[in-house]
């Protein structure tokens, strides 16, 4: 899938990646003061020192780590790439929509998105099938936290952005 300048990007919401910096700012402030008030205190100094590393460099490695890996998908004129689990052909989509859960994309076919999908993926057309009962028709959905916008709002941008047939 080429990448092209009017493709829509989709990418997971920044609400939670603030959510977990505030807490790991917290915490690892909150480790500082145990060690600075009493430093030589032995719980104090496993207790501040685990903070720290924990929520001050473990939390930042996080933080950045799902920053950069926050694309949800991408839609361009050949299809919609998923991020981690494959790429659908526009041919491949029957419809787009808004659940109470999230966005679905229902599909035609599933060779392409499955041939496309690496391993650990684990999608099967057995597993899309039943995830098409369980989600309101949809083989695919995205719950709506995990969206940078409304699924509705979602919905209505990959259908824009799919080419005229």
């Amino acid at each position: 899938m080429a990448d092209s300048a009017d493709a829509l990007t989709i990418v997971s919401s920044r609400r939670n990646l603030v959510v977990l910096l505030v807490i790991c700012v917290l915490f690892t402030a909150m480790g500082i003061v145990v060690l600075a008030l009493a430093p030589t205190k032995t719980l104090n100094l496993v207790v501040g020192i685990a903070a720290i590393g924990f929520f001050g460099f473990g939390g930042g490695v996080s933080l950045i780590g799902q920053w950069r890996r926050s694309v949800v998908l991408v839609a361009d004129d050949s299809g919609i790439r998923i991020t981690g689990a494959g790429r659908i052909p526009w041919a491949d989509v029957d419809r787009i929509g808004a659940t109470g859960e999230g966005l679905g994309i229902r599909l035609r076919r599933y060779d392409t998105f499955l041939s496309t999908a690496p391993a650990k993926a684990e999608h099967t057309a057995a597993t899309l099938r039943a995830g098409r009962t369980q989600h309101a028709g949809y083989d695919l959905v995205f719950a709506e936290r995990f969206l940078d916008r409304s699924p509705g709002e979602a919905a209505r941008d990959l259908q824009r952005r799919r080419p005229v047939s």
